[in-house]
């Protein structure tokens, strides 16, 4: 006797591929927001501590700071859009 073992239908299954992909894009996004806002504190935090072995006055410790976070930011923004550039279709 053969018993049918055969997964159950799925509660999405009357819709079609590009609703799924649709419905399944803000997970995606989800997951790679979740990761730059760690790194947002992070950097941050970094460049308090490398400003503060460096210099001594507390305004310096916070222009340069600040400076280097923004910079750092520019930087990781525009390394991020390059590599979403290149595996654009892969």
């Amino acid at each position: 006797m053969l018993v049918n073992i055969s997964r159950p239908k799925s509660v999405n299954n009357h819709l079609s591929e590009k609703q799924r992909l649709i419905m399944s894009v803000p997970f995606v996004l989800a997951n790679q927001i979740n990761a730059v806002v760690y790194l947002i504190p992070l950097l941050a935090v970094i460049s308090l501590v490398y400003n503060a072995t460096r210099y001594e006055i507390p305004q310096v410790i916070i222009q340069r700071s600040i400076r280097f976070f923004f910079t750092a930011i520019i930087i990781m923004g525009a390394l991020m859009t390059l590599l979403a550039l290149l595996s654009w279709n892969l």
